[in-house]
């Protein structure tokens, strides 16, 4: 008879945890990089070019789907409710080479790893840093080279980029993240290369 209620007491405990585990699940919110950037185009290189968006490579704790805060002390915070929804490099390569085809319109440019083109110079970028600080800070971080067809450094430059956040929110981090790449990032690499070429 006791061996009978301690099964049935056992059977309601867990009856009860699987509940409340089930029902506090909370909604989860997805963001995506917009490129709401005014609009600009950068004088074009002197002679065609043909240039390779090589895959954008971005730190290993920045791989997952979470949006990531980090405290000063290095502490990292991953959301689980506020997510990208789709990873990080997919949204950098796709939104970087929209807005290069943008602002450097005369260039011929191509993505992942083309290799029939010749005389095809190669930009790389590694991204170190694409986060929002606990100080209320965004910072976006990384390094950028342009290589010749013969593997050459044409130019490199590193990137180190804070920005204040205008307002709390993890859509306000999302809008000032897009908007520092394309900004304090995409638009000098731009004239950059321009300027090496």
């Amino acid at each position: 008879m006791k061996r009978h209620y301690l099964s049935a007491l056992m059977v309601i405990c867990l009856s009860w945890l699987l509940a409340g585990c089930a029902s506090t699940a909370l909604p989860s919110s997805e963001y995506l990089l917009m490129d709401n950037t005014p609009k600009m185009v950068i004088s074009d290189p002197k002679t065609q070019v043909n240039i390779q968006l090589m895959p954008i490579q971005v730190a290993d704790y920045l791989a997952g789907s979470e949006i990531v805060l980090l405290s000063k002390q290095g502490e990292v915070h991953r959301s689980q409710q506020n997510l990208w929804a789709e990873p990080l490099s997919s949204q950098l390569n796709r939104l970087t080479m929209q807005g290069l085809i943008q602002r450097l319109p005369a260039a011929n440019w191509y993505k992942g790893h083309n290799t029939q083109v010749s005389n095809l110079l190669k930009l790389s970028i590694a991204v170190d840093a694409f986060y929002g600080g606990l100080d209320g800070q965004v910072y976006v971080s990384g390094r950028w080279t342009l290589f010749s067809e013969t593997g050459q450094i044409i130019r490199s430059h590193g990137f180190m980029v804070k920005e204040t956040l205008s307002e709390n929110g993890y859509s306000a981090l999302v809008q000032t993240l897009a908007s520092t790449w394309f900004q304090k990032v995409i638009d000098p690499m731009a004239k950059s290369i321009t300027d090496a070429l």
